[in-house]
Order: structure tokens, then sequence, then C-alpha cells
């Protein structure tokens, strides 16, 4: 599920990844288009302003000159002359022209043209000079911008009209607008070489604006953008992290990386409690500080190019007997080839030991089994003849001690012969539970009785030791009480028989908690643990580990499968059966039975 979950992430991003760029794609395009309309638009309104501009200067000389006009007008001299050259030297002033209606220049800021035509009557015409100033660039000039208009100066006073015409009279030059005719007009050429220049620069300085206003919007998209994939990528690298570390806890093997020197960098939970550092976190470890294995030597065997997997070893800890692991190992190598440290993964084996070991068990039952029954059929039908005409001759020859003795003695060799042919049969076939609610303490107070006779006949005293009452359930647990009874008596056979006179037997009842102080397999009282306690010799490990194995026995008239068959009821029963013991100290069995019923399928 949680790779689901990834691969839905993973591909959500790309598909948002996709459309931002699709987006991002038009809103560049749109972000152009709003820069070139805009360009255009600035540079249209930039074109109108130069050319009122223009139009403006131009408006203000010809004001200008209708002034003069109207201020000179009464003068001898002709000051407008001297005006209109002056004017015609600002920069930017081309010419100033007054012309006729037949367009023949009346005055010019270049004296020299005064006479010449302007332009003739059809063009006059064409242009409509009226009241109001009109503007135009030059055909075939685009440098010149012109203005033109109707020359309207006021008329003069009667008395100023008189003297200028005397002043004409008498030699001087005649004023053109002394008495204006009809379609006079005045032309004010201008130098518009910068217009284009202007309107040029004007242009690429908007569009570089433009432009950059458009990167800076589209840039903040995109910053925007990849700040949000970052933070996506950080919270899908967060719960890729999460998932790893979960996974990595979560395994059932051992998982320890180390660096180039051994320190280790990373480990879960399984690791640490195996190498017998938890509780160590926080401090700075070693596979030094955990010397359960030669780690050098392995750690040099990477080096040389070895491969280790699944290499069965013995991890040896302190206080501890000998795990034995599966180990598998590797070196980590960067993506540029470069050495980061070793990988070390070990499987706890003991569990696949213990149940390779029952399998064993298991066989070996089986091949019993086998042979059990055909040598039960074999040898018991023979034994009920030996018995019976032993028991005759028994009766025949009673007076005959001698006879009568031996016959006595071969009907109880028979009768063991048959007891161990229906030990080894309870063995080899599945046992058979009548289940039904069992008030243990009931079972243990008969077991103790029926012991009872054998320990004071040896000078062993037996001790009952019960819960309280209200403890154990009324109901009672789901047990087979014949076979637990058998069970019971095969332990507490065996320890009337290894205690001395003088010692003590204990047989006692309770919950697992009370006696783990801990929950048992399970958890809470799910499990009751009656325990068998003697104070007789003891064994050492290498017995307590054979306990279990038919056939195996210390004592010289044993047979070996008591304990097997008690082994067996209890597992029957969903329980376990466990042993500790000390030489010179005693031996103690324990019975885990749980609570409730428990079914199985076969021995």
């Amino acid at each position: 599920m949680q790779k689901r979950h990834a691969t839905l992430s993973h591909e959500e991003q790309r598909r948002h990844t996709r459309f931002f760029w699709r987006a991002l794609a038009g809103l560049a395009l749109a972000g152009i288009c709003a820069t070139a309309m805009m360009v255009a638009r600035g540079a249209e309104q930039e074109k109108r302003q130069l050319l009122d501009n223009m139009q403006g200067r131009a408006d203000v000389l010809i004001w200008a000159l209708e002034g003069s006009a109207r201020s000179f007008g009464h003068m001898r001299q002709n000051p407008m002359l001297n005006l209109v050259a002056e004017v015609a030297r600002q920069p930017g002033v081309a010419y100033i022209a007054l012309v006729d209606a037949d367009g023949r220049i009346l005055l010019h800021s270049d004296p020299a043209l005064a006479g010449a035509l302007l332009y003739d009557s059809e063009t006059l015409r064409g242009l409509r000079v009226s009241d109001s100033s009109q503007s135009r660039f030059v055909p075939g000039d685009p440098d010149l911008f012109e203005t033109y208009k109707t020359f309207t100066p006021s008329r003069p006073r009667a008395g100023g009209m008189g003297h200028m015409r005397r002043h004409m009279a008498g030699g001087g030059h005649a004023m053109p607008w002394a008495n204006p005719a009809e379609g006079q007009a005045v032309f004010v050429g201008l130098d518009a070489s910068h217009f284009a220049e202007r309107l040029h620069e004007y242009v690429f300085h908007l569009s570089v604006i433009a432009g950059l206003v458009t990167l800076a919007v589209l840039g903040g998209v995109v910053l925007l953008f990849y700040i949000q994939n970052y933070r996506f990528s950080r919270r899908m690298l967060e719960d890729t992290r999460a998932l790893a570390a979960q996974v990595i806890d979560s395994l059932p093997a051992a998982l320890v990386v180390t660096d180039p020197h051994g320190r280790i960098s990373l480990s879960n939970r399984h690791g640490l409690e195996m190498l017998g550092l938890s509780g160590r976190e926080k401090e700075p470890l070693s596979l030094h500080d955990a010397p359960s294995l030669n780690w050098q030597a392995l750690m040099d065997e990477l080096d040389a190019g070895a491969v280790i997997l699944e290499r069965d070893m013995d991890l040896f800890r302190s206080r501890a007997k000998p795990l034995p692991v599966s180990l598998s190992a590797a070196k980590i190598i960067g993506s540029e080839q470069s050495f980061l440290g070793y990988l070390f993964i070990l499987r706890d084996l003991g569990e696949i030991r213990r149940l390779q070991k029952q399998l064993r068990q298991s066989e070996r039952l089986s091949a019993l089994g086998n042979l059990a029954a055909g040598v039960a059929h074999e040898i018991r039908n023979p034994l009920s003849s030996i018995k019976g005409y032993a028991t005759y001759l028994t009766e025949k020859l009673k007076n005959d001690k001698m006879a009568y003795a031996t016959g006595h003695i071969l009907i109880q060799e028979t009768e063991r012969l048959n007891r161990v042919m229906s030990d080894l049969l309870s063995v080899a076939r599945p046992l058979e539970l009548r289940l039904k609610p069992v008030r243990v303490e009931g079972v243990l107070r008969q077991a103790a009785r029926l012991i009872a006779p054998d320990a004071e006949e040896k000078g062993v005293a037996v001790h009952l030791r019960l819960p309280p009452p209200g403890v154990f359930p009324e109901q009672g647990i789901p047990l087979d009480a014949d076979r637990l009874m058998q069970a019971l008596l095969n332990l507490l056979v065996n320890a009337v028989q290894a205690t001395a006179s003088g010692g003590d037997i204990e047989i006692r009842l309770e919950s697992a908690r009370d006696r783990a102080g801990k929950s048992a397999p399970g958890g809470g009282d799910d499990f009751w643990s009656i325990s068998i306690s003697d104070t007789g010799c003891g064994m050492p490990a290498q017995t307590v580990a054979q306990l279990f194995t038919p056939y195996f026995t210390t004592k010289a008239s044993g047979v070996g499968l008591g304990l097997v068959i008690s082994q067996r009821i209890v597992e029957q029963h969903g329980g376990e059966i466990k042993v500790f013991s000390r030489p010179g100290k005693g031996t103690t069995f324990t019975i885990l039975l749980p609570a409730a019923a428990r079914e199985e399928d076969g021995p």
C-alpha cells in the first residue's frame, strides 16, 4: 500500500510539472503579446507627443511672428526681417517663410529666397491652408517637419498705415503685411532628424523595461514553482526516510551499517539487541564495542572482494550461550564509486535450529512408530501365551518354592515387557485427547495422593502449594485429566527416585504472570504454571539437553520414554514443559498450560 502511495505521489508530481511548464509557456506567450501591445501603444503615444511638441513649438513661432507684425506695423524700419532671421537661428528651426496666395515667398529667413516660389498654387490648394495650424512631414524629406496656417496679424491704425505707405513711396521696402491680402500663409520648417532617433530610443527602452518586467514575472512564477516543488520533494524525502526507517526497524533480522572504520551509522532495534548494545543509542558506537564476532576479519574479507551470503556463524555474547546466526555482508559503494562503509545483516537461527531439532525428533519418532507397530504385533501375542503358561504353571507348582518363584518372576518380567511395548506405542502413535473443563487443583491433589505411598516409603516429604480460593477459575480449564495425570506421575516418580531420604518434593500451581513477574506466551493469565521441584542430586547441562530424547535414561532399569510421553501430552494440550536443574541442588520441571483450549492437528 505504501509503495502504491509513493508511486501515485511521483505520478502526481510529474503531472503537476507537465501542467506547470505548459502554463508557463502560455503565460510567456501572453506576456510577449502584452509586451508587444504595450510597446506599440507606448510608441504611438510617444510619437504623438513628439509631434505635438514640434507643432506646439512651431505654433509659438507663428504666434510670435503674428504678434510682431501687430507691434511693428507702424514703425519706419522693418525689424521683422531681423526677427525672422534671429528666430530661424534657434536650434531645430530649418526655415520660416511667408507666402502669398500664389505660393511666392514674401518673407524668408534666408533673404536670398525672397520672391522665389515656395509652392505652386495647386500644391497650396492641396494643403488646405486655414486659420488652424496644420503639420506634416515634407514629402521627399522625412527629416523636415513643416507647420503652416493662414497669416492673420491685426490691421494697423490709419495713421500708421499712411506712414508705412509714405515709407514705401520714399524708397523703403514694402511691408507685405501692411495691407495683407487674402491667402497669405506662414510656413515654419523644423529639423525632425532627431524624431526617428528619439522614437526608436524610446521604443528600445520601453521594450527593455517591458521585457525585464515580463522576465521578472516569469522568473517569480518559476521561483514559486521550484519552491513548491522543493517543498513537495522535501516532504516526499521525509516520507521516504520515515518509511525506510520503519521498514528497517521492523525487519525481523538485525541490520547494521557502518562507516569504513567500523563505526555504526545505522542500526535497527534487533541489531542493537543482538549485539548487546541496547540502551546506548545516543552514544557513538563501533562494531569493536561488540566483540561477538571477529568483525575486523570480516571487513578484511569484504575488502578483498569476497562475497558473504548466508554464512552460518555463532554470535558470542556475555552471560549467554552462543547464538546461531546467518550472516550476510557487503561493501557499500556510492554513486561515484566511492567507498562508504559496510552492511551487515544477521538473522537469528535459534528458532530455526530448535525447529530443526524438533523435526529430527519427529522423524525419529515416526521411524520408531513404524518399528513399534510391527514389534508390538510380533511380541505381544507370544507374551500373552508366555504369561498364560507361567500363570498356569505357578498355580500348579505352588508347592514347589523354586518353581513358584521362577514362575512369579516370569510373570513380572512379562508384564514389564508388555508395559514397555505400551509406552513405545504411546510415543509412536498420535494422542487422542478428551478435553473437558477440569479444575487443575483436583488433578494435583489426586497426583499427590497417588505418589504419597512411594514417597513415604523412601522418606521423602511431598508438599502441595495451591493458589488461594478464587484465584483459579471456577469453571476450570479444558484438559484431558487422565493424560495430564499420566504426565504428572511420570515427573513425580522421577522426582521421588532422584531425591534422597529426608528430601522434599514441592508441587506448586500458580499463574504464569505471578511466577515470572511478566506475562507468559499469550500474555496476561493465558497460561497456568505447574512446577514440580525436588531437592535431589540434580543434573548437568549435557543431561538436561537430552532428557526428551527417546530411550535416553540415566537409570539402570529405565526405558527412557516417560519424559518423552509427558512432553507429548503437554504439547498436545497446547502447553510447554521446561527444565531447570543444578547439580547437587535439585531439579524443577515446569508445565505451562493454556487457559483456553488449543486445537492440534496430529502429534
